[in-house]
């Protein structure tokens, strides 16, 4: 069956991660306590001890992240905290003020991801060739991951462009890929799930009955607990095609029939 949609990842896909998960977490926490620090009584965040806070939030994440692998329904950013927010004595924050918390603890991140050279130049390919071309991203927050495409000016050639934050769902529960096959009217044979995580992207191509390439990315940008290696001998996971480099994929596409 010919190719006529591609569905990619983004984090280790089409861009990549300046610094470790680590040093993601560990500037996250005090930009998020110095953020804390600076708003004003009136908002009702000048009683909270800001650090203490934001050690809280990262733990309540840590909680959220493992229940999202167990049950892949996405725990959002913004969820965990309002919980925070609400275990510090703030039931009912100010939506501006829970919306920047999140800003102020992803702003580091935000700045830490760069596009691949490949990415704009791959995507401009595969357009001018009349394939779809859309992308879903497991993430914990949609505001975060939209701010991304358009940074990269990615928007242009990716409809839709979702995240588990925005849907609810994440990878590898094939309904992630649903808006997909409603939006573009295409067989499950006709579609590609490009990505770099194994447990994610490639085994929610097979559950959902689509071809899936691997591009794998470097061991410390994972955060899963588990190698690729052991992914590889685990649950049947195996992807269709694995590349090296993004700029691969379109001739990997076009031998599997684009």
């Amino acid at each position: 069956m010919r190719i006529e949609g591609v569905i990619f990842d983004l984090g280790h896909t089409l861009m990549g991660l300046d610094g470790t998960w680590d040093e993601m977490f560990e500037r996250g926490v005090a930009d998020l306590a110095a953020f804390l620090d600076g708003q004003a009584a009136g908002a009702g965040a000048g009683r909270i001890d800001a650090m203490e806070f934001a050690r809280a939030l990262l733990r309540r994440r840590d909680e959220g992240y493992a229940h999202a692998k167990e049950t892949m329904r996405e725990v959002t950013a913004e969820e965990s905290m309002r919980w925070a927010f609400a275990h510090f004595g703030l039931p009912d924050p100010l939506p501006e003020l829970v919306q920047g918390a999140c800003d102020a603890f992803f702003a580091y991140e935000e700045a830490s991801w760069g596009a691949y050279p490949a990415a704009l130049p791959v995507l401009r390919e595969l357009d001018g060739r009349g394939l779809r071309l859309g992308l879903f991203s497991n993430a914990t927050s949609d505001r975060l991951i939209q701010r991304l495409v358009d940074r990269f000016g990615f928007r242009e050639y990716l409809d839709p462009a979702l995240s588990s934050a925005g849907v609810g769902i994440r990878k590898p529960d094939p309904a992630a890929l649903e808006p997909f096959r409603a939006a573009w009217g295409l067989a499950p044979g006709a579609v590609v799930m490009v990505g770099d995580s194994l447990e994610d992207d490639i085994l929610c191509a097979q559950r959902a009955g689509v071809h899936g390439v691997w591009i794998p990315s470097r061991e410390d940008a994972r955060q899963e607990g588990r190698s690729p290696e052991e992914w590889l001998h685990a649950a049947g996971i195996r992807p269709e095609r694995t590349i090296a480099g993004l700029e691969e994929l379109p001739g990997c596409v076009e031998e599997m029939g684009a």
